[in-house]
């Protein structure tokens, strides 16, 4: 059985629309069982969205894909929950693709769930330092100061915070363009009950499982070599209770993921995570080979 996998086309944004469209006609021409999409597939316009997964129109295997955060981004007076759990879902339908998010999928002795997966800050650099409230503002001290609108945050703080905190002028977009109704940490929590039962109602009909997850679940999967104006950004990489979640299931044999934009492959315990690693100018495709 062969399994392609990529991740992070971003066909929304323009330097990435050729090697998005290059990358498809290769999987098309190369062919498998099935293709999976692990996110980030475009940004608010469904349009686009629909236009990024009708490049592979004609890919004969079965079509999966999980979204991603920038999938979740928003126009004024739209819910990102909305996106989530009906809009996206409906685009994906109307194209051919199933959201393994809502439902997982069976092929032979192989099991394929998924999730968006998300973060709960859990993946923070902690030699920065940075009190909590500024990653649930997804803005960083230095950032808030110049921006303005953090006033109130920023005097809370001003007793504790140094001169390098200042420094830091990073923020998390998913602030500006992302609206769950939820804090990240419940969004978090229900995303982890939802994998679980479909992990659970997965594991008792095959023999091995395949998981395709957004963000990162295992901390040894944030990048440790990046330069140091990303280590804000660590906090947004994913969240560990999603790598116990599927851990927790010994089916689990791959979990396949990308967001970080930054390759990678190691055994984490008896699972083989796989960091995707696409970035907005080069595309790359995994695949997955399993025999009997």
């Amino acid at each position: 059985m062969r399994i392609l996998v990529t991740a992070d086309l971003h066909y929304d944004i323009g330097r990435s629309r050729g090697p998005a469209v290059e990358l498809a006609g290769k999987a098309c021409a190369m062919g498998g069982d099935a293709i999976v999409l692990v996110g980030d597939c475009a940004g608010a316009d469904l349009k686009l969205l629909r236009e990024c997964l009708g490049l592979f129109d004609s890919f004969s295997g079965g079509k999966f894909l999980v979204p991603g955060n920038h999938c979740l981004w928003r126009f004024d007076g739209e819910s990102s929950m909305d996106r989530y759990e009906r809009l996206v879902p409906q685009v994906a339908a109307d194209a051919g693709w199933e959201v393994l998010d809502r439902r997982p999928a069976v092929m032979g002795d192989l099991g394929l769930v998924g999730s968006i997966g998300w973060y709960d800050y859990g993946f923070a650099d902690e030699a920065l330092g940075v009190p909590l409230d500024f990653y649930r503002a997804k803005v960083a001290p230095g950032a808030a100061a110049y921006l303005g609108g953090y006033e109130d945050m920023l005097r809370l703080h001003e007793g504790s915070l140094t001169a390098k905190q200042m420094a830091i002028g990073a923020r998390w977009m998913d602030g500006v363009h992302v609206d769950l109704g939820m804090s990240d940490e419940a969004f978090t929590g229900l995303l982890c009950e939802r994998l679980g039962a479909q992990l659970r109602q997965t594991a008792t009909k095959v023999r091995r499982v395949a998981a395709f997850v957004h963000h990162l679940p295992f901390g040894e999967l944030v990048p440790a070599q990046r330069p140091a104006r990303f280590a804000f950004a660590a906090a947004f990489m994913g969240s560990a209770a999603i790598g116990r979640t599927l851990a927790a299931c010994p089916s689990v044999t791959h979990v396949y993921c990308g967001h970080s934009h930054w390759p990678d492959r190691r055994r984490i315990g008896a699972i083989e995570a796989i960091n995707v690693g696409s970035t907005y100018i080069a595309k790359r495709l995994e695949v997955l080979e399993l025999g009997d």
